[in-house]
């Protein structure tokens, strides 16, 4: 019986895993403080989806959790109900949300993690941070998650995982918040990767198929 090597299974699992377009918001010139676009003309990496939300370089006392640079949203009170949207610009005014695009396999589970904190540059902290994973084929969403936003500068990371479907290889995901007043809150650090063993079985599972028609 042939045995299956270990390089041969990351070989296979190799495309499982997601590479995303300037995870810790680096990306770009550098300048204090930069708009979003709907089209990335400033080469963030990042496009705005509806007003614009700004890239940010921290300070020694509003420091980004990782590198330079962290991103900032805001919503105006009532401005957004949090249902899903997909993404692109849907002419929405009162509040900011960011999104990226990534490849993904079909049929694979994966963790996403991200830092969040609350931020006070329009006089309120967020509520709730908001995450939204989208089938970029067909703009249709995954899932989506919110988590209670922390307090001012404190970085916290929250996770979750989501499973892609048979036909979806290329997928978004799009960060705002929710709350009161003119609210803000702030990303960094974000990571997508394949949950534990997701990616190993689709490898395996290839391999098998393989030795099976074989």
């Amino acid at each position: 019986m042939r045995s299956v090597s270990i390089f041969a299974v990351l070989t296979a699992c190799g495309t499982a895993f997601a590479g995303l377009s300037s995870p810790g918001f680096e990306q770009g010139p550098a300048s204090a403080s930069i708009s979003f676009s709907p089209t990335d003309a400033n080469g963030l990496g990042w496009f705005a989806s509806n007003t614009d939300g700004e890239r940010i370089q921290g300070t020694t006392t509003r420091p980004a959790a990782e590198g330079d640079y962290y991103a900032s949203v805001l919503q105006n009170a009532g401005a957004y109900d949090g249902a899903p949207l997909g993404v692109g610009d849907f002419g929405f005014t009162g509040f900011d949300r960011i999104y990226t695009f990534f490849s993904v396999a079909p049929n694979t589970q994966y963790t996403i993690s991200f830092m969040h904190a609350g931020d006070d540059r329009f006089g309120y902290t967020a509520d709730t941070s908001v995450v939204e994973v989208v089938d970029a084929d067909t703009n249709l969403t995954i899932t989506q998650e919110m988590f209670a936003t922390p307090g001012l500068f404190d970085w916290q990371m929250a996770s979750f995982t989501f499973t892609t479907g048979a036909t979806t290889n290329n997928a978004a995901i799009a960060f705002t918040v929710m709350g009161s007043g003119n609210t803000s809150g702030m990303f960094d650090a974000i990571s997508i990767v394949p949950a534990p063993g997701a990616a190993v079985l689709m490898g395996l599972g290839g391999l098998f198929a393989t030795r099976r028609r074989r």
